[in-house]
């Protein structure tokens, strides 16, 4: 099974209109990691993603603010698409997998509560989740300066996405 997360609903294609990080060309992602899918439900115009594939092999959630994971996936619905097959498709990396054409979606999970949806994930094991007051706080300041070092770096959104939720964390 390959995923694809959404905030979107109704779809009955992926569009190949992301840019491919092989060739960079046009593409449509998806990934055979469920719990990767269940956050990359959100908005577009917000690309924060603090997740990743560990060598234990298994993905592991930094939260860089307080309460992150529940701001930005608390009672929000999302989308997995899901592909029965990867045929056509080309896996990139790991459990990442790429078409340079659009494609048509198997079925859709509706997931009306993605915070819950993710703490599910946690409770079998198939995400680490490290919440911001487990993270040593030398940590949680390097990251809140680097933002802040780095606030015009991709454009107006992400700007006051940063300010709105790391200005309280610098000095």
């Amino acid at each position: 099974m390959l995923y694809h997360g959404s905030i979107i609903g109704g779809l009955q294609l992926i569009k190949a209109n992301s840019k491919s990080h092989s060739s960079g060309e046009r593409a449509a992602y998806f990934t055979g990691d469920r719990c990767y899918a269940l956050v990359c439900c959100r908005d577009q115009k917000h690309s924060f993603v603090t997740m990743g594939l560990k060598p234990d092999g298994k993905q592991h959630y930094y939260e860089r603010f307080p309460d992150q994971l529940k701001t930005l996936y608390g009672g929000k619905r999302g989308y997995l698409y899901v592909l029965s097959t990867s045929d056509g498709l080309t896996n990139t990396k790991g459990n990442t997998w790429e078409s340079s054409a659009d494609v048509p979606v198997d079925c859709c999970e509706v997931i009306e509560d993605l915070y819950l949806e993710i703490l599910t994930e946690e409770a079998t094991g198939n995400v680490i989740i490290h919440r911001y007051s487990e993270i040593d706080p030398t940590e949680q300041k390097m990251h809140a300066i680097y933002i802040k070092e780095h606030l015009d770096d991709q454009g107006q959104d992400m700007k006051e996405f940063y300010i709105s939720h790391f200005s309280a964390l610098w000095d």
